[in-house]
């Protein structure tokens, strides 16, 4: 007996004997085709009374496949349907995608999450596409199937098509999870109610593509040459996974791969898009997107102070408590005091940033549309984009209308990259405009601080990075916050224009201002003479306060914050 007759013998055994939900994965490549092909030679080789159980074909579409592979997906799964139909078999297609709240673009262009890179600890892509999707269905089934009694609970049967040859990584996977070195069954990873069956665990990559082949069209509809055309037999699925060490072949599998068009996993030049382009499909523009997005990812102006989790954690601080202090003992030089040592200091040791900025966001978002009406290609739909803009009034408070995000290509002047010691770095940095730092002194706390230049990012709908610190005169008891602002862009050449542009983001124009403005406009003003006075004294004298130096007298104003007497 072959191979192929082998593999078919145990499909037959185990369908005619498991009283389990019959479950077939399938991505639509060259492996699940082989599977779902040997599975549909059986149901026709059984007598119709024999055929009592339902097998699904489960498909998981992540909503960013390329369009060429999504369109012959789809196709495939409706001849599936259709044939099935025709021929009175008991297969039904079960196809599973992402909630709107774990869509590839509601998180990337919405929330601002950062694409996955061969370089991160995290891929969560994965489970918010592929395997979250599919383990809901599975657990909407378990919930539904009868309890059984017994050591056994497994009520699912998933046939996966993973086979030993595809390659180390994928042999290790099978043989961690399998319940003997020479049986077919394995255990899910993340369910006790399912079983896996590795039909086509030890059929090659050369017995597989013969059957194939041999049989011209697929008993689902589906001509070999098609299969072929769309998975060569050098390139790999990205398949549907059940769970984050089982599935087919892995996400942004090295080399070429059939999968995302988004995915960041594959460094460089993407191999699956340069081969669709080279057959002539018109794809340059998503490539074109994917490795702006990669690019614009670690780039620092498009990047977030702090992750969202520690603006939350901000929120809700109620502020240091003062020392307790003797209310027969509180002089000015008492209250100076207090004041220095629970002023809430912003000061930050490195650059660790957060995710996309809301520009960042918008850029990527009117370029994706750009390129969608440019080359006729459905990319994003239209609840999607609603979603995005669902998420930018969650994430940031900015509400935008439809109406107000146009198709709009992006001129990128290539990236500016920081190191964690808050320096550039120049290896990866490919931007040739200059960088300027301009230092702007803030007499406010680190909660109001972060706040107001939130507030600041909010009106503007732009966004400028800055690093936080803290300006001290230790002996005299002095102490406020600064930050200094990266300025990176193309029509800023002097460091005054980048003054200006710092001071414009702000909201320091002269007919603009608002309360909140004004008031730190004239903070920076009386601070910067403050400290640049100190300054130049503290150099003179080689010492922070000289014997003659009398210390600035500290009072209260009406709304009883501490204020320099100058």
């Amino acid at each position: 007996m072959d191979i192929t007759q082998q593999v078919k013998e145990a499909i037959k055994q185990n369908y005619l004997t498991d009283n389990r939900k019959q479950a077939v994965l399938f991505s639509a490549g060259k492996d699940s085709s082989y599977l779902l092909t040997l599975f549909w030679e059986v149901l026709l080789e059984l007598p119709a009374h024999l055929r009592t159980k339902t097998v699904y074909v489960m498909n998981s579409d992540t909503g960013v496949e390329a369009p060429i592979m999504s369109d012959y997906v789809n196709s495939t799964l409706r001849k599936i349907e259709q044939q099935a139909a025709l021929q009175g078999l008991p297969i039904v297609v079960v196809r599973v995608k992402p909630n709107m709240k774990n869509n590839f673009w509601y998180r990337i262009l919405g929330r601002g999450t950062l694409i996955s890179t061969p370089n991160t600890k995290h891929h969560p892509c994965t489970h918010w596409l592929k395997i979250g999707p599919t383990q809901e269905k599975f657990k909407e089934w378990i919930a539904s199937a009868p309890i059984r009694l017994g050591e056994d609970k497994s009520v699912i049967t998933c046939y996966l098509g993973v086979r030993n040859e595809e390659g180390a990584r994928r042999k290790a996977s099978i043989n961690k999870f399998q319940v003997s070195e020479d049986s077919l069954w394995a255990k899910h990873s993340d369910f006790e109610e399912i079983m896996c069956f590795h039909a086509i665990k030890w059929v090659t990559a050369d017995e597989l593509w013969f059957e194939l082949l041999s049989r011209g069209t697929l008993p689902y509809g589906v001509t070999a040459e098609e299969l072929s055309i769309q998975y060569g037999e050098g390139i790999l699925e990205c398949g549907i996974k059940t769970a984050k060490e089982q599935g087919q072949s892995s996400c942004g599998a090295s080399g070429g791969r059939l999968g995302c068009w988004t995915c960041g996993m594959v460094s460089g030049r993407d191999p699956m898009l340069l081969r669709f382009i080279a057959e002539g499909h018109n794809y340059q523009g998503l490539l074109e997107w994917k490795t702006l997005m990669l690019a614009m990812r670690n780039d620092i102006r498009y990047r977030e102070i702090f992750p969202r989790q520690h603006y939350n954690r901000m929120k809700k601080q109620k502020g240091d408590k003062p020392a307790q202090v003797d209310l027969f003992d509180i002089d000015e030089t008492t209250k100076a005091t207090n004041y220095f040592e629970t002023y809430g200091r912003a000061t930050t040791d490195s650059y660790a940033p957060g995710g996309m900025n809301l520009e960042g966001r918008r850029l990527l978002l009117e370029h994706l549309l750009y390129i969608q009406e440019r080359d006729n290609l459905p990319l994003i739909s239209e609840d999607e984009i609603q979603s995005v803009l669902n998420a930018w009034e969650d994430t940031e408070g900015i509400r935008l209308k439809r109406s107000a995000i146009k198709p709009k290509a992006f001129k990128y002047d290539g990236e500016l990259v920081f190191l964690p010691d808050k320096t550039t770095n120049k290896k990866l940095t490919k931007t040739c405009n200059e960088v300027f730092y301009i230092t702007v002194e803030l007499n406010k706390e680190e909660k109001e601080l972060y706040t107001f230049l939130k507030d600041r990012q909010r009106a503007n709908q732009t966004s400028l990075y800055f690093f936080p610190d803290t300006t001290e005169f230790y002996d005299m008891k002095l102490v406020w916050n600064k930050v200094t602002f990266i300025v990176c862009k193309d029509e800023i050449t002097t460091k005054l224009e980048a003054t200006e542009l710092v001071h414009k983001w702000l909201g320091w124009i002269y007919g603009s201002f608002t309360e909140e403005t004004k008031k730190a406009a004239l903070n920076y003003l009386i601070l910067s003479a403050l400290s640049e006075g100190l300054n130049q004294r503290n150099k003179k004298q080689k010492s922070f306060v000289s014997t003659n130096l009398e210390p600035l007298p500290v009072t209260q104003n009406e709304a009883g914050q501490l204020v320099f007497a100058i």
